[in-house]
């Protein structure tokens, strides 16, 4: 059972303890994916896609083309983002 420490869940090593997991691309889009939407959400999405992969660029392209929904999202409910 994970309990916050680093090397207990990626997704918190890159989130919480901001340790480099899938190289400063995917690691710094994951972390924008986090601003705009729900943990739980993000914690789906991280189960469905990407899980324990060790495949950078496959997480790099799926954290891509979630990031780009998430930010068409974010624009058509009125949010502001910078992108």
């Amino acid at each position: 059972m994970p309990n916050g420490k680093p090397g207990d869940h990626l997704l918190t090593d890159i989130l919480v303890h901001k340790h480099e997991v899938y190289g400063r691309e995917a690691d710094d889009l994951i972390r924008e994916m986090a601003e705009l939407c729900s943990r739980r959400e993000l914690d789906e999405w991280w189960e469905r896609e990407v899980g324990w992969s060790p495949d950078v660029h496959s997480v790099l392209g799926k954290a891509r083309v979630r990031l780009d929904e998430l930010l068409q999202r974010a624009k058509q409910s009125g949010w502001e983002t910078e992108q």
